[in-house]
């Protein structure tokens, strides 16, 4: 803790002599936006148990006092703290000197995180549809790409229908685009694509949706039939290997056995 932070602690032990505790705290925050520029905003200030007394003013270059209003006793203590600050030649190269450290922890940030990119998922589904009166749709979900640049584009019969490119943050850094298509006019000899385009990719994703069975559908019913046709091919067999050994009158009896 600084002098000046000790002395204006050590006030207001003596105005509050009942109360025992206190959180006296000098806070700088330096923020930015998620873009290559970044948007810096750097802010400094003192707070006592939570309530902000002193606030510095880049414009004025000073601190201000009580900028959310203090009660009487307290703003009297924070006018002469802050006056014991203004009038102090280091504060402001003090202050100066934190917010170019900001910028710089910002750069560095920047160099190691803006060349980052996650590749996008997509899926292509018909959502089921709850109520029956509802209008169909095809939804292209992509998600979990970076950055935030993207174009996501419905084709209809290889001609372009609906272009979407703002996409909606996901709360973990990465973001997400659900593109719906109306599927009211359609027949069942058109053809659906979804393309995605991005800066992670090299070259674009194409999904691809028609009437009838997907591609994933085909594969399980593909898989389920061949299980299938071996189930049967064994029962007969089976079936084959029974009548035999009764035909040649050999009749195993259960739990006996030749040395």
């Amino acid at each position: 803790m600084s002098g000046t932070s000790r002395t204006l602690l050590l006030i207001f032990c003596w105005l509050w002599p009942p109360v025992t505790g206190f959180l006296m705290q000098r806070i700088s925050q330096c923020t930015f936006s998620d873009n290559k520029q970044g948007n810096i905003t750097f802010g400094t200030g003192f707070t006592f148990n939570r309530q902000i007394l002193l606030s510095y003013s880049k414009s004025d270059q000073m601190y201000i006092p009580c900028p959310m209003g203090c009660i009487r006793e307290v703003g009297q203590v924070v006018v002469q703290f802050s006056t014991l600050l203004n009038t102090n030649p280091d504060t402001v190269t003090r202050v100066e000197k934190e917010e170019e450290k900001c910028k710089k922890e910002v750069i560095t940030f920047w160099e190691k995180t803006v060349k980052r990119t996650a590749k996008p998922s997509v899926e292509v589904f018909l959502p089921v549809q709850i109520h029956t009166e509802s209008d169909p749709v095809l939804i292209c979900h992509v998600w979990g790409f970076y950055p935030q640049d993207i174009r996501v584009a419905w084709f209809k019969n290889d001609h372009l229908v609906k272009n979407y490119t703002e996409p909606q943050r996901s709360g973990d850094w990465t973001y997400r685009v659900v593109a719906v298509l109306d599927l009211r006019d359609t027949v069942s000899s058109d053809n659906y694509t979804c393309l995605v385009d991005h800066s992670s990719l090299d070259e674009p994703i194409l999904k691809i949706w028609k009437h009838g069975l997907t591609d994933i559908q085909i594969i399980n019913i593909s898989v389920a039939s061949v299980v299938f046709v071996l189930g049967v091919i064994c029962l007969i067999l089976g079936v084959a290997c029974w009548k035999n050994a009764k035909r040649s009158g050999y009749f195993p009896i259960p739990g006996s056995y030749e040395d």
